[in-house]
């Protein structure tokens, strides 16, 4: 992010720069301030793709920035062959015109895969935190949607107006936006929480096979039986085991009841993988880890609901209770599991409750 803003400034000091047409007092400058757009959007996804812990490939990743390298390249013969008449555009550069077409046109190309491509990114980091987190409501996505809405922005100013001026003041503001809110943003992956197990993505995509998988291969004698999860070697034999091994732990310990669980802390206490544990929750309930968890609090709170004694709480008391950590989270879920609010759900039954929070 800091070398972003440091190379985006650069290029917000050339953009005033033709804004406020002084190009004459230094027409060396003329034409250095093509390669900088196609910095932009691979600094835009890698940072997304850092900050959300789903990087892979370290030094691949420097391959996003080969065609700012190659423009410079490209343009260096080219505007030291050329003209101060040819660079304030006096006189058409000759034999030039193609290439800064070209450029033109790749730039906006490039910036909007990377808008695409950083909108990928955005959902399967919505997917991510499905997998691990029980509650979300702290884990916000309105940063990263403001980021490449933002980014959206620019390349539509880019492509719809030719003016360096609204460009000038469209990328002002942006920066400003980037430099105060991005810097002070926190990964929700690379800032775990102490005592809750959290994975980066890619582990719980791609686990390598534990021992105790490998041994529950398919036996001789069962030849018929189906093995899934390929890449895991996780058969359906073992799926069942972990399954029951899950109802069993949330039967007892009520491991919902905990507002901050996520998918590292279930997977610890059975001992399995996280990757494996997700796959088992995945087949065997349908559900992801999220929804998995929610439906045990729902159930929960209905339990408590119909108890007497309870009934002198309020509903965010004993929703509270049950694991969840917001009202937002506890009306959203409970509406998406029953279909109803939970004041409907209470008027239903004919349950007097305490009013109020």
């Amino acid at each position: 992010m800091s070398t972003w803003l440091f190379l985006a400034m650069i290029h917000q000091v050339l953009i005033g720069w033709y804004a406020s047409n002084q190009m004459s007092d230094m027409p060396a400058l003329i034409g250095w301030e093509l390669p900088f757009p196609f910095l932009h959007g691979p600094f835009l996804y890698l940072y997304i793709l850092y900050l959300t812990g789903q990087q892979r490939y370290g030094w691949r990743n420097i391959l996003h920035f080969i065609p700012a390298v190659l423009t410079a390249i490209i343009l260096a013969p080219v505007l030291g062959s050329m003209s101060v008449q040819e660079k304030l555009g006096l006189v058409r550069p000759s034999g030039f015109e193609w290439l800064f077409q070209g450029i033109v046109s790749s730039i906006i190309i490039s910036g909007v895969v990377y808008v695409i491509l950083s909108l990928r990114l955005l959902r399967r980091h919505r997917q991510h935190v499905a997998v691990q987190f029980s509650n979300t409501d702290k884990i916000t996505l309105n940063w990263l949607r403001y980021l490449i809405g933002g980014m959206g922005v620019i390349w539509m100013v880019v492509i719809f107006f030719e003016s360096a001026q609204s460009l000038y003041i469209v990328v002002a503001l942006f920066i400003f936006f980037i430099g105060y809110f991005g810097i002070r943003q926190v990964g929700i992956f690379s800032s775990l929480p102490p005592t809750h197990e959290v994975y980066l993505p890619a582990v719980i995509a791609s686990p390598e096979t534990p021992p105790e998988v490998e041994a529950a291969a398919v036996p001789d004698d069962v030849t018929g039986e189906k093995v899934k999860y390929e890449k895991s070697g996780l058969t359906d034999t073992e799926a069942i085991r972990i399954h029951t091994a899950l109802t069993t732990l949330m039967q007892q310990q009520t491991c919902y009841k905990d507002p901050e669980l996520t998918l590292g802390d279930l997977a610890k206490t059975l001992d399995v993988h996280p990757a494996i544990l997700s796959q088992v929750i995945n087949s065997k309930e349908g559900k992801s880890f999220y929804d998995y968890i929610n439906v045990h609090r729902v159930e929960a709170f209905k339990q408590l609901l119909l108890q007497p004694e309870n009934q002198q709480y309020t509903l965010l008391a004993l929703a509270f209770e049950c694991g969840f950590n917001s009202k937002t989270s506890f009306n959203r879920n409970f509406k998406k599991i029953t279909q109803l609010s939970p004041s409907s759900y209470v008027k239903a039954l004919h349950i007097n409750i305490q009013p109020g929070e």
